[in-house]
């Protein structure tokens, strides 16, 4: 058993031996990776990374194709030339009643109405209402609150029953870009007690739908789909779950997740679905299977109105940078709507853990790369073709309908690379060495001041300094009896005063020991280095004999040096009696000499 264990051990040390570099390699890689991956964690936690995240979220929408225009939709557009060829400005209620029936003559699905109406424009107020009453399939917009009394919102037109009513908000992300939709909400509680008239999209206690999603669950009502909304309040169209979009999914971190928000899918940045003309349809020059079971907006499409949206294709546009509000509810409606008719994914995401390890796993890449290469160019283009990898598996989840991390990784294989290959320059120029010797010497002082207290500490607890402090108590009696007798002779009283040993002849004898001791140990160690050089050998006994000689002139060496100090502490202590004694008795001759 026992040739076995040294067997298992020697295995063991030539192991340890063999990979001991590999360990040291992967420990100074992982211990990067993580310090680089909790330092990323953190930073996007704070949200720093958010802008970066989105500006690749909106890169990687513009590099993805144009899918065709969803024939479900037709999307009729008040542009700047119809206001002019109507000469009318507000459109006044009574063209948009006209609009509204001749569409309705064509047997749309639903048609949305992306106008307000709250209150009278231009003439034909009571054919507008009469209209709106009368259909089924007109869904009518109002604006929500934001809960300041300044900004009441906007009521839906008159006589409009609520479950053909959506509000038309939308929220924007910081810079004013659409990525998110809402699909149902309650409205925020107006501050204070004001005058503010109460409607149905400032009231607290409704849930409201949004435009776009009535106009999607009218349509479907049509396929036999209805809404359900399960135990986790998530909304389900059919067998497709439309995820609520949390504050911290994707690159979003802590963001207004208010309500039942989705991402929105764009569909196309050019056309969305067909478009024509207000007065197309008012002249009758559209056909009716363009609008037959259709889904029909009306809307502005002009800048005039303000009813436009920075979107992820605004960028580096000099002109079309907005998108028109009606363009945007369509783009909402056929992604719901190609979601659950057509299978076409909704945006998911992964859970916060599998974003670490994600992180991590590109973090530990770029440290191996960093200490495996050398040469920097050669360094630098494998690094250079690991980004666009780390790009490009990023876009091709983008493309399936995932949003997954991408700077981040990217910032971790740059970071964690560097921080390898900075650190392995910083060793080679020798400033980590001289930082380590410089703590070491830190150090060193500090264990040295330690052992010298501990052997202050040790000095003082032992019995021979016990035996000097009772002896020294014995002379300040004897003091005080010597000063009642006032003695005139110092000689007297230190011939009165107890004797002390006399070992200040041991100690010169033990110190000359001690040197005879130190020559003879210098000789034999140096006849010993002479033997051990010399190319002929030494008998195994010989050295066995000279080695226990030495250990025996070691211990005597020793023994020689411990008498010593204790002659050297008994020499000082005597010295010190003998000075207070005299100090004393020259106090007592002056203060004599004072009385006389």
């Amino acid at each position: 058993m026992s040739t076995i264990s040294n067997k298992i051990r020697s295995a063991t040390a030539q192991l340890s031996q063999m990979y001991k570099p590999s360990l040291a390699f992967a420990r100074s890689v992982l211990i990067a990776s993580a310090a680089v991956t909790l330092s990323l964690m953190g930073a996007r936690q704070l949200g720093i990374l958010e802008p970066v995240e989105l500006s690749a979220y909106d890169q990687m929408l513009r590099w993805r194709s144009d899918e065709t225009p969803d024939s479900r939709l037709l999307v009729v557009g008040i542009t700047e030339a119809d206001i002019q060829k109507l000469n009318q400005w507000p459109i006044s209620d009574r063209k948009i009643a006209e609009i509204l029936q001749k569409l309705e003559k064509m047997q749309p699905a639903v048609i949305g109405l992306d106008v307000l109406r709250d209150v009278p424009l231009g003439d034909g107020r009571q054919e507008l209402t009469k209209v709106l009453q009368k259909s089924d399939r007109i869904i009518g917009v109002c604006l929500v609150t934001d809960g300041s009394p300044d900004n009441p919102g906007s009521p839906p037109p008159p006589g409009m029953p609520t479950n053909r009513v959506g509000f038309a908000d939308f929220g924007v992300d910081p810079g004013g870009i659409l990525r998110r939709a809402l699909l149902f909400m309650k409205p925020p509680t107006i501050e204070g007690k004001s005058s503010v008239e109460k409607h149905l999209c400032n009231d607290s206690s409704q849930v409201l739908f949004s435009f776009n999603l009535q106009l999607a669950l009218r349509y479907l009502q049509g396929q036999k789909i209805s809404p359900k909304l399960a135990a986790d309040q998530s909304l389900w169209l059919g067998k497709t779950q439309l995820k609520k979009l949390e504050s911290n999914d994707g690159g979003y971190r802590n963001a207004d997740a208010r309500g039942y928000q989705i991402l929105i899918n764009y569909r196309s940045r050019l056309q969305v679905a067909n478009q024509v003309r207000i007065t197309d349809v008012l002249e009758g020059k559209i056909e009716p299977d363009l609008v037959k079971d259709k889904i029909v907006l009306i809307g502005y499409t002009t800048e005039t109105v303000k009813d436009f949206f920075y979107t992820p294709y605004s960028a580096r546009k000099q002109s079309n940078q907005f998108m028109p509000g009606i363009v945007a509810h369509a783009q909402v409606v056929s992604q719901i709507l190609s979601a659950v008719l057509d299978n076409r994914p909704m945006f998911w995401f992964w859970p916060e853990w599998a974003e670490i390890l994600w992180i991590s796993a590109w973090s530990i890449l770029g440290g191996t790369l960093a200490s495996r290469m050398a040469h920097p160019v050669r360094l630098a283009l494998t690094f250079g073709a690991i980004l666009s990898g780390c790009c490009a598996i990023g876009f091709g989840i983008f493309l399936l309908g995932g949003w997954v991390p991408v700077a981040a990784p990217a910032l971790a294989l740059i970071l964690t690379g560097g921080s390898i290959v900075s650190a392995d320059r910083f060793n080679k120029a020798g400033y980590g060495k001289a930082i380590s010797d410089r703590v070491k010497q830190v150090f060193k002082i500090e264990i040295d001041q330690a052992k010298k207290e501990q052997q202050v500490a040790e000095i003082t607890e032992s019995d021979f300094f016990k035996e000097l402090q009772q002896k020294k108590d014995k002379l300040r009696i004897s003091k005080k009896e010597s000063s009642e007798k006032a003695p005139s002779d110092p000689q007297e009283i230190i011939a009165s005063s107890p004797e002390l040993p006399n070992v200040e002849s041991q100690t010169d004898e033990y110190l000359n020991q001690l040197q005879e001791k130190a020559k003879q140990q210098k000789q034999r160690a140096a006849v010993t280095e002479s033997e051990s050089a010399s190319p002929t050998g030494v008998p195994n006994d010989t050295r066995c004999g000279a080695s226990s000689a030495e250990t025996k002139h070691d211990d005597e060496f020793s023994d020689l040096q411990t008498k010593a100090k204790q002659m050297r502490q008994r020499k000082d202590a005597q010295k010190m009696i003998k000075d207070e004694k005299i100090d004393s008795l020259t106090d007592k001759e002056d203060l004599g000499g004072k009385e006389e």
